[in-house]
């Protein structure tokens, strides 16, 4: 009989954690459903704001060149497609955090839910600083070191769709490092690193930040510099925070 009751424990114990998986997943995919449909969403809104968009993007163009051009057929309407995902991608990004908190919140405790809470507020404010950061002060010298290049003998003619993906590529990017503080507070609630450790690997990080400045940079130190110096400020106020979330 005891070996019949174990048997049937082991079954019961399997049946509920087969039954929490599904309900897990099932959770996960509601989540990421809300997700994508808050996406396409915000991105027909981003659509129909599209033109309003586009003449604000190519300001730091315009400087140099009238227009841009565009040389295939469907360039116009990839240029509009990629305006509105990414508009609607960018805000969507309280809605995706939001989800994100729903399907997290249950395991986390009451102290960690503050922290995560806090940090998710500010992962659009920050996303929304590199990206703003970018198109006021690393697009502009970024077209102004690279069209130098160019002299008397060279004139721009830039296409739209790769001055879109320039521009976009930069904002998306610096949007992203600017969440340094983010990622970095995240993982010292969590307890995977510590602010001792961050003070550590301080020169780590300094050489890493350079590196990133001079892959996502053109070939200029002082633009390297304004991207640089931004993160490793950020990296000292992640430092602070960290600190703070210990104690």
């Amino acid at each position: 009989m005891s070996v019949k009751k174990s048997l049937k424990g082991m079954m019961k114990n399997n049946n509920e954690s087969y039954q929490g998986a599904i309900e897990h997943l099932e959770e996960l995919r509601k989540r990421i459903f809300f997700m994508l449909v808050g996406w396409v969403i915000l991105s027909i809104a981003g659509y129909i704001f599209s033109e309003r968009i586009l003449q604000f993007l190519i300001k730091p163009l315009t400087e140099y060149q009238e227009k841009p051009f565009f040389i295939r057929p469907v360039d116009p309407f990839v240029t509009v497609m990629k305006i509105s995902i990414f508009a609607g991608g960018f805000l969507n990004l309280p809605n995706v955090l939001y989800q994100i908190w729903l399907f997290l919140s249950p395991a986390v405790t009451i102290r960690e839910k503050k922290t995560v809470l806090a940090a998710f507020y500010a992962f659009p404010l920050l996303f929304a600083a590199g990206a703003v950061f970018s198109f006021y002060v690393l697009v502009p010298f970024g077209l102004r070191v690279l069209f130098g290049f160019a002299g008397e003998t060279m004139k721009p003619l830039i296409s739209i769709g790769s001055y879109m993906s320039f521009i976009l590529v930069f904002m998306g990017s610096l949007g992203l490092i600017f969440n340094l503080p983010f990622i970095l507070c995240g993982l010292a609630s969590t307890g995977v690193v510590s602010s001792g450790f961050l003070r550590a690997k301080r020169r780590y990080a300094i050489l890493i930040v350079f590196i990133i400045a001079a892959v996502i940079t053109p070939p200029d130190v002082f633009t390297q510099f304004l991207i640089a110096v931004p993160l490793i400020l950020l990296y000292e106020i992640s430092i602070i925070i960290a600190s703070l979330i210990k104690n």
